[in-house]
């Protein structure tokens, strides 16, 4: 049992399931809904080592065996292939959550190393998707998924829900089951960053249920869909577990996606000492 010291900065959590770290704040799109906003304009990034470091601290205190790499644009990271061979190499379930625009390159180097693929993909239709994100957008990250299924890699989608896009999410779910994704991880839009800034509305609770409804009555068999977030009372007691903790270049800590890109909690990642500290502590790069 991993039981933290008296001066951890988690006080009461044993157990990270799952690490979520953002390499870098570089992409190549300017999403409507990227919560990232003008730090999508910013030059930091995370180090290899420093990466490596991250990944040995969260396995040594909290027993995490789970990561997913994302930016920014993690295809744009330089050395990504290898940074997930150290990860395998220290027996970590690897992931990258990325848009999929036309990296096979870079994907092809990661695949050995990669246990998920998974895609952007924000609407069932090239119209909802592509008025988002980009032209041309919805066709390459799909090209991207096809690309990775005739390659035996597993795939997946993460979706954001917006007033918008929400009454095309079962055609999208529908399409990932036919080509055989494994999951579709669906996440509520908030209003902060890009999405502050435009027209895009968050969808209400009567939306999601109804989603959920439509959903719980189709065939997805075999495609993992976090139907919970759907509904009011999802939200599970707080415990000694925190499914997923995120990590922002500038050393940022979220604990659930709710937080992310927001101030973060009052502890930062120092990515110089690979450890979490109090934000008050000075924090080196």
């Amino acid at each position: 049992m991993i039981t933290p010291t008296k001066h951890e900065p988690l006080p009461g959590i044993r157990r990270v399931d799952k690490l979520y770290l953002e390499l870098l704040f570089r992409c190549n799109f300017r999403c409507l809904h990227c919560y990232h906003g003008a730090d999508l304009n910013r030059p930091e990034r995370v180090e290899p080592e420093q990466a490596v470091g991250a990944l040995d601290y969260f396995a040594e205190h909290y027993g995490c065996a789970q990561v997913c790499f994302l930016g920014g644009e993690p295809l744009l990271y330089p050395g990504l292939p290898d940074l997930l061979a150290a990860a395998k190499q220290r027996g970590f379930h690897t992931e990258i959550c990325t848009n999929g625009y036309r990296r096979y390159n870079v994907l092809d180097r990661c695949r050995s190393h990669l246990d998920l693929l998974r895609v952007s993909l924000d609407g069932g239709t090239a119209e909802a998707h592509d008025r988002i994100r980009r032209p041309g957008s919805f066709a390459a990250a799909f090209d991207t998924l096809t690309w990775a299924r005739d390659r035996g890699l597993v795939f997946g989608a993460t979706c954001t829900l917006t007033e918008d896009n929400i009454g095309t999410i079962p055609a999208l779910a529908m399409r990932l089951h036919e080509l055989g994704a494994r999951e579709l991880i669906l996440h509520r839009l908030r209003t902060m960053g890009n999405a502050a800034q435009t027209s895009l509305r968050e969808v209400t609770w009567e939306h999601t249920e109804r989603l959920h409804v439509a959903l719980t009555g189709m065939n997805l068999t075999g495609l993992h869909i976090n139907r919970e977030i759907l509904l009011p009372e999802r939200c599970p007691a707080s415990g000694d577990v925190v499914e997923k903790l995120e990590i922002a270049p500038d050393g940022r800590v979220y604990l659930s996606c709710a937080e992310v890109a927001g101030n973060g909690r009052d502890i930062r990642f120092d990515f110089a000492r690979a450890a979490l500290v109090n934000a008050t502590e000075s924090v080196t790069r």
